[in-house]
């Protein structure tokens, strides 16, 4: 049984006869009555009556039975054709480049925020270093970068500015100091290096100042563990200051840092307003 042949058959029933049928279809009227004949054919019976001179036809009772059957076999069929040819809808990527001293407090607060304000958005998070962000968005791999901007520019913006503080246990002695601390005060300390920090070596203290290291931490999460244990103090941006980790302010350390996001020039509006309106609710 051809679905043709069902098709000409319903549009016979659905349009009062053979002639209505094949204007509807675009096609020749021999053509739709041969269809219907080679359908009786198959089936071993007549599905029509003639009804009058205009040569208006009537299910017979068998046949309307078989027409609802027939409209539901074609209903089928439309709906496997629509769902087989219809593309996949992909979801709307954000690829976001993120820099690897930025707090996890911060960053799981910026996945929520883009949750919350567009949900169906597939966010990807990559963390790196600045030079290793700068790189992936030159080359397209991913949107946007939330890394270290010292100014805004057209592609760039700037959303806050912090400074570095010490990094010490709650116990520590430099803790319980009352006084702003000064660069001199951290002479002699065990000092937890962080192998990812933003800041060129030798430029956040002077040489002079004599500190012994205890551990070169590549991950901040270690060192402040370290930190927090006591076993030494670090330099940070004040952001990195977490549960069980003092940030203290020394007064002749002027280093800073400044945080933003940088965007490929084809990011699309809506997307890059999630993003930045997700960055500025980061605490």
């Amino acid at each position: 049984m051809k679905l043709q042949h069902l098709r000409f058959f319903a549009a016979v029933v659905e349009n009062g006869g053979v002639g209505k049928a094949a204007e509807r279809l675009g096609i020749s009227q021999p053509a739709v009555s041969a269809g219907i004949k080679a359908l009786e054919g198959e089936l071993g019976e007549r599905l029509f009556e003639r009804t009058g001179a205009r040569r208006g036809v009537r299910l017979t009772a068998r046949a309307s039975d078989f027409h609802r059957e027939a409209v539901e076999i074609l209903k089928k069929c439309d709906l496997a054709r629509a769902q087989f040819r219809k593309k996949d809808v992909q979801p709307a990527k954000l690829r976001i480049g993120l820099l690897s001293t930025i707090a996890s407090r911060q960053a799981t607060s910026f996945a929520q925020a883009v949750a919350e304000r567009d949900p169906a958005l597939r966010l990807e998070l990559r963390e790196a270093s600045p030079i290793r962000l700068a790189e992936w968005l030159r080359s397209g791999r991913i949107d946007g970068a939330w890394t270290v901007v010292d100014a805004a520019g057209r592609n760039a913006r700037k959303l806050w500015s912090e400074p570095y503080v010490v990094l010490a246990s709650p116990n520590h002695r430099l803790s319980r100091v009352r006084s702003t601390l000064s660069l001199a005060d951290l002479e002699g300390e065990n000092l937890i290096m962080r192998g990812c920090c933003e800041g060129p070596r030798g430029t956040l203290w002077p040489s002079s100042l004599r500190m012994r290291v205890l551990a070169r931490a590549e991950r901040d999460e270690l060192a402040l563990r370290l930190v927090a244990e006591g076993l030494g103090i670090a330099i940070a941006p004040r952001s990195l200051a977490t549960e069980g980790v003092t940030a203290l302010r020394v007064s002749d350390l002027h280093a800073t840092r400044s945080i933003g996001f940088k965007w490929r020039g084809e990011f699309d509006d809506d997307r890059l307003n999630v993003a930045l309106r997700a960055l500025l609710s980061v605490e």
